[in-house]
């Protein structure tokens, strides 16, 4: 039996690299392989899933260190011993799992993308060019696409490692543009995966998230806005907000701007201004949706499929991402989409999509097509049929099975 291991900072979580890569091990599984998870954070881990602390990029030894690497006024020296005792602490804990589970591929997602636990990637790095195992390097982000990350301590580091470059390794990005711009900058080449979605079961209103709403404090009249992402800046919390106050303005219905995710750190006192501030009201429910129906990890019993289902409209009005899984998601559920312009959102528009963009038009528009749902259902029922032809998990499949027959994989034959 083919054993295969994804390898993460954290693997099963509530964060979007965790929900493509159980996409990926659902794949492998329907294959026959045996398909462990190594990662520094894995809840509700099962009999094959290895959790080591030190893999997190928010373990405190790791952050500390992160902190100081990317800190031009720290010595060096000093520096160096902390990314010295880390490497060491690391390879002892995750080379005997690795050794024990002996995979025949290895899975490693974002660890060579983002320098966010680095003497985690260098471990790793040696023990695949000793080890000789064919790895796919997944990329969902890239460092140079964040100011924070690109003024290191150890810049030789990133240059080896950010990404590494393995004959026996593959890289996978999750758009066209990252895959060019991986390219253009290292000169690694890469096959571009986009992130797929299942369309052949879309979550609907039914019994179980019928109490969801009344949960939230909705009542029936009420317009409920979902904004499935974390409270970052680059997210447009703020625009979103606006939006909503000018909606009901307009409308002259109450609504809600419900957040699902967590805040980011040192984003908390802006955020909270702006939510105590708004005219309408807005929901931060960290870590109450699990990414399926009653999750360990969630504080309610509901999964964001629930969520996607009983809510009126989703914003996602994001400056940069990787991928942005809320437009997909918002198609896979029949929903209207609110969204302003980042890079890779034009390429996903050349499918054919259309969704709602941010203009000075857009309450107006929104408030037609939500008094006016045989529009609005027009719209979503086409989005629907191009993501189901581009983005299912029958796509994947298929793109995942010429990735691992191209690195002539003998268990996989």
């Amino acid at each position: 039996m083919t054993k295969v291991a994804f390898v993460s900072f954290r693997l099963k979580a509530l964060d979007g690299v965790s929900a493509e890569a159980e996409k990926w091990v659902s794949v492998f599984e329907e294959w026959g392989c045996e398909v462990h998870r190594v990662a520094g954070y894995i809840p509700n881990a099962g009999e094959y899933d290895h959790e080591i602390s030190e893999l997190s990029f928010i373990d405190p030894q790791v952050e500390s260190f992160t902190a100081k690497a990317f800190d031009p006024a720290q010595d060096r020296q000093n520096v160096e011993l902390e990314y010295a005792l880390l490497e060491q602490e690391i390879r002892r804990r995750l080379l005997p799992v690795l050794d024990e589970i002996a995979p025949d591929i290895l899975v490693a997602e974002n660890i060579f993308s983002l320098p966010l636990n680095m003497p985690f990637t260098v471990v790793l790095c040696k023990y695949l060019e000793d080890a000789n195992i064919p790895c796919f390097a997944v990329h969902h982000d890239f460092h140079w696409q964040d100011p924070k990350l690109r003024d290191c301590v150890f810049g030789e580091l990133l240059s080896n490692y950010f990404p590494a470059s393995l004959p026996n390794m593959q890289h996978v990005t999750i758009n066209e543009q990252s895959r060019e711009e991986l390219f253009r900058l290292t000169g690694v080449a890469a096959t571009c995966i986009h992130n797929c979605f299942d369309f052949d079961e879309p979550r609907q209103p039914d019994e179980f998230n019928s109490g969801l709403r009344p949960e939230l404090g909705l009542d029936n009249g009420a317009a409920m806005f979902l904004q499935p992402t974390r409270a970052i800046e680059r997210k447009g919390i703020g625009k979103s907000i606006k939006f909503v106050e000018d909606f009901a303005s307009v409308s002259g219905r109450p609504a809600r701007l419900v957040v699902t995710g967590p805040c980011e750190q040192g984003y908390e006192g802006q955020f909270d201004h702006m939510c105590s501030s708004s005219k309408a009201g807005v929901l931060h429910v960290p870590n109450w949706l699990g990414s399926y129906r009653n999750h360990p990890a969630a504080a309610s019993p509901y999964s964001v499929r629930d969520a996607y289902a009983v809510c009126d409209m989703v914003t996602f009005p994001s400056s940069r991402e990787g991928f942005g899984n809320p437009v997909l998601e918002s198609v896979v559920h029949r929903k209207l989409l609110l969204v302003a312009d980042y890079p890779v959102l034009e390429e996903l528009r050349e499918f054919g999509f259309q969704f709602l963009a941010l203009d000075d038009r857009a309450v107006d528009r929104a408030v037609k097509m939500l008094e006016y749902p045989q529009i609005m259902q027009e719209m979503v029922d086409r989005n629907f049929e191009i993501g189901k032809k581009h983005f299912s998990m029958d796509s994947l499949r298929e793109e995942m099975a010429h990735l691992v027959s191209s690195a002539a994989i003998p268990a996989m034959d």
